[in-house]
């Protein structure tokens, strides 16, 4: 698992700076996704306790019918300040549109009053009205374009360190009732990307002031904290109130100056108190001091006196920029900060989550990975509320998540690269270890062969009994660890073949293509739902594709099972009549009196029970094909009728005066010898003629093994389906115990065996004996008892073949001991060398039939062949040699010592000659 880290953690670190790119430039529209969290947890969040110490009042329907529904004499707003500042408001704010054009009704005596009743007011705050813009207000040498207006609340830009917003200055400077006010704030409340307000930038850049959000103007006047003394510390600004009912002091923010806003409720924040402008003035009016202390002593009072002028989309629905800023004041007044995560914290965090799903991806297999991945999504996206509630931090959604994908897919796709370069290295190192393994199982044959031999002269000598004694027992030793070694290499190669099975199901490789095509036709069979790779089979497919565009009649032979119908219908939707239909008849399954009636349909009233006209399966099939299966079983007289039918397109209907035409297709299929039937007088030889007009013999499924392997899976799926179990999967055993049955039934009993196995089958995994197949019986002439040399030569080699020359194996499935095995093999070996004059890879290649098994097969004659020679070698002559042999190779066929002995002649005749002293 270690040695996944590092490509794991390369991948992590890829996706989170792709996905880090594509958020900071901009290429997706995914960051709204980073504020659905923040959207659902203002919507669905505990309010909190109730602002005590704010109180709005409201402009009513009843002050409007009183004091006009525009702009309201300011004069009404001067006695209004007044009176709120003899009941002891702590601080007063009035929704005056400065900044604006326009006259209001009052005129210049109105705002003379309001000027002087905000002098005698120590607290009153005013927002004006902003225009953001993207042009600098700076030139060259420091002079501005236009000369911004000041106020004494508004601060050096050089306080305020960070990339503010611009603001277009107002046409004029600002009117004499705002210089005498404690401080003048901006409305301007800019959307996200999405065109929702979730931010509100504490200062505005105009000119070289930075002019304070109402808000935060606000929240400073009621704390008693100078705007002037506020200084910016690591992502926040710092306020220094003299008073600190709340312990809020670090306002959190961004680069752009921009403080996130926590709204409570669709319209102003809930639980601040609401009075209408109207009971406000009723007690302004009637001087009522108690009822004017009791709503504003001690206490920030907002005044919305104006008509709205602008409002924008929130996450609670739309509100005026002024409501904005009170859900900002209530933010700050509150303690609710929020803040967004840190790219310091974020990033790690990212690259750990996308770290983790790679290593899954790398690590498990793919639905143990896909789970993990989901899990690790889901974990993350619920622990954004949580963070939210808990902490005040949002994080981001989107980029954690799509890098976690990123490095998925990119795991995925490594997955995919290497599975291949790890599949060759197996088959290498397979391959080399198959080498090993038959150099250790000739060796261990050699040794084996020379303790038999110690041992037999050890008997028919008494003199060297005790020398051959301690021979037979260091041979003995030898055969003992060389049966280990072998066991040790045969366990080595059974694990590498499992990790290759493994690799090649998580590569999914598809199979290695034949000719172009072969391989045309093996996907065009497959679209028409016939599976197969035979050649004799898709041989006969391409006559069909050829033949099913005239009205040539087409006769299919074949045992039952073996796909006559799949044919019929193929050669119907590769037809011009593919759009007509499609009839296919039983032929054996009519009875003989209904043979007309069913074939050619009959009138009302022609027998009894006749009580409607029916039509017949050609009418049915009229334009279109009709199917006439197992024909072999008509009778002769029936043969007649369908013959008429063939010739002429017309017959009658039982019952009816007048002949009927139709204009079919004729697809004809029977599993009996229709030739034979023919010259034996049960077929009629002008019927068969008439339906010979393509012939396409399908061949048995014994007779096409390699297309169980591709059968077996999908009849699997198909009654796993049927019998409602998930996961069934066929083991390698099974496959082959498949590939070795008869199949008398063909693909119709390869169909039932697997119905019958998913239906009986205790586990998900169908090895051989949920098959329940009957055992393999070998053909024995009677009365002959089975021993080892019932088996031909070219049995025992397929055996082999099949086996990948594994003795072992080889040995268990033809109920033998290894050695007989070996001495068969060694023979067919004697004898390849011999025809292929003495050529070891020549001889391998004939005998292994495959390039991929002829590397084993020559290791192992390379080894005979050398025993041979060094059994030989202590003798002067062949006669000589051949004695030994007869003794030392007593269990080798005597048709293979023939080769055997033309080996040693050519040995003795190209030796060279011993000089004669």
């Amino acid at each position: 698992m270690m040695r996944l880290l590092r490509p794991a953690a390369i991948l992590g670190l890829a996706a989170t700076l792709i996905t880090a790119a594509a958020w900071t430039l901009g290429l997706t529209n995914l960051p709204a996704l980073d504020w659905a969290v923040y959207d659902y947890w203002l919507r669905v969040r505990d309010p909190g306790p109730a602002n005590r110490a704010l109180v709005v009042v409201e402009r009513d329907a009843a002050s409007e019918t009183r004091f006009g529904t525009g702009p309201w004499d300011r004069a009404v707003l001067a006695s209004v300040i007044t009176s709120l500042g003899r009941a002891g408001a702590a601080t007063i704010a009035v929704d005056v549109a400065l900044g604006l054009p326009g006259a209001t009704r009052g005129g210049a005596a109105g705002d003379a009053l309001l000027a002087e009743a905000t002098a005698l007011t120590d607290a009153v705050v005013y927002p004006i009205t902003l225009e953001p813009t993207s042009e600098r207000p700076f030139v060259s040498g420091g002079e501005t374009r236009a000369q911004a207006p000041r106020h004494a609340s508004w601060v050096e830009v050089s306080r305020v360190p960070l990339d503010l917003p611009e603001a277009r200055p107002p046409g004029g400077p600002l009117a004499g009732l705002a210089r005498h006010a404690w401080a003048i704030g901006h409305t301007l409340a800019p959307a996200d990307a999405d065109g929702v307000t979730r931010q509100v930038p504490l200062f505005v850049r105009l000119g070289d002031r930075a002019v304070p959000a109402l808000g935060l103007a606000l929240a400073a006047a009621f704390l008693d904290a100078e705007l002037g003394e506020l200084t910016v510390e690591r992502g926040a600004l710092v306020l220094r109130p003299e008073r600190d009912p709340v312990p809020l002091r670090r306002i959190p923010m961004n680069n752009h100056g921009q403080t996130l806003v926590a709204f409570r409720g669709a319209g102003l924040p809930r639980g601040v108190a609401r009075v209408p402008f109207h009971e406000l003035w009723a007690a302004v009016e009637a001087g009522n001091a108690d009822v004017l202390r009791g709503l504003a002593e001690n206490k920030l009072v907002l005044v919305l006196a104006d008509p709205i002028r602008a409002s924008g989309r929130t996450p609670l629905g739309a509100m005026p920029d002024v409501v904005i800023q009170a859900h900002l004041l209530d933010t700050l007044l509150n303690g609710h900060v929020l803040r967004e995560a840190p790219p310091a914290l974020t990033g790690p965090a990212t690259l750990a989550l996308a770290v983790l799903g790679a290593w899954l991806w790398l690590a498990r297999v793919w639905w143990v990975a896909s789970i993990g991945t989901g899990v690790l999504a889901l974990a993350y996206v619920a622990s954004l509320p949580l963070v939210l509630s808990a902490a005040g931090v949002v994080l981001p959604a989107g980029p954690p998540v799509t890098a976690l994908i990123l490095a998925s897919a990119g795991a995925l796709a490594w997955n995919q690269f290497t599975a291949a370069g790890r599949v060759r290295q197996l088959r290498d190192e397979n391959a080399r270890v198959r080498e090993i393994l038959a150099r250790q199982e000739a060796a261990a044959d050699a040794l084996e062969e020379d303790l038999e031999s110690a041992r037999t002269a050890a008997a028919r000598s008494s003199s060297a009994e005790r020398e051959l004694g301690r021979a037979v027992e260091t041979l003995r030793s030898q055969v003992a660890e060389a049966r280990t070694q072998e066991e040790q290499t045969r366990r080595r190669l059974d694990a590498l073949e499992r990790e290759l099975r493994g690799l090649r199901a998580a590569a999914s490789p598809a199979a290695a293509p034949g000719a172009p095509e072969h391989e045309r036709l093996r996907r065009e069979c497959e679209r028409m739902g016939i599976v197969t790779a035979d050649p004799g089979v898709l041989a006969a497919f391409r006559d069909l594709s050829k033949a099913a565009g005239s009205a040539l009649p087409i006769l299919l032979l074949g045992e039952p099972g073996t796909g006559k119908e799949l044919f019929a219908r193929a050669t119907h939707r590769l037809s011009p009549r593919a759009d007509r239909p499609f009839v296919a008849v039983n032929m054996a399954a009519i009875a003989p009196e209904l043979f007309e009636s069913e074939l050619f349909g009959h009138v009302k009233g022609s027998f009894t029970g006749a009580v409607a006209d029916r039509k017949g399966y050609f009418e049915q099939a009229d334009h279109g094909t009709i199917f006439l299966d197992e024909v072999g079983e008509l009778r002769p007289e029936h043969q007649g009728k369908l013959l008429r039918v063939l010739q002429d397109k017309t017959f009658h209907r039982v019952g009816a005066s007048r002949p009927s035409t139709v204009d079919v297709r004729v697809v004809a299929a029977s599993n009996r010898d229709l030739e034979r039937g023919v010259a034996e007088g049960w077929f009629r030889e002008d019927l068969y003629f008439r339906l010979k007009g393509l012939v396409l013999e399908l061949p048995p499924l014994r007779e096409r093994p390699g297309d169980i392997a591709m059968l077996a899976p999908r009849l699997l799926t198909e009654a796993a389906a049927e019998a409602h179990r998930d996961g069934v999967a066929l083991s390698e055993d099974a496959v082959i115990a498949l590939q070795a049955h008869n199949w008398p039934g063909n693909i119709r009993e390869l169909q039932h065996c697997l119905r019958r196995a998913v239906t009986l089958a205790e586990s998900g995994l169908i090895g051989r004996k949920d098959l329940r197949l009957p055992p393999a019986t070998p053909t024995v002439p009677p009365g002959v008892a089975p021993d080892r040399e019932t088996h031909s030569d070219a049995a025992v080699l397929a055996c082999l073949r099949r086996h990948g020359f594994d003795m072992q194996a080889t040995a268990g499935a033809l109920g033998w001991d290894r050695s007989t095995v070996t001495q068969r093999l060694k023979g067919l070996g004697f004898r390849a060398l011999v025809q292929s004059g003495g050529d070891h890879a020549r001889a391998a290649l004939d005998l292994a039939g495959d390039p991929a098994s002829a590397r084993i097969v020559e290791v192992k004659l390379r080894e005979y062949h050398e025993h041979l020679l060094r059994v030989i070698q202590a003798f002067d002559s062949a006669d000589a040699a051949l004695s030994a042999c007869r003794r030392r190779f007593k269990n080798l066929p005597e048709r293979h010592f023939r080769s055997l002995e033309s080996l040693v002649r050519q040995h003795f005749a190209l030796r060279p000659p011993t000089a004669v002293v």
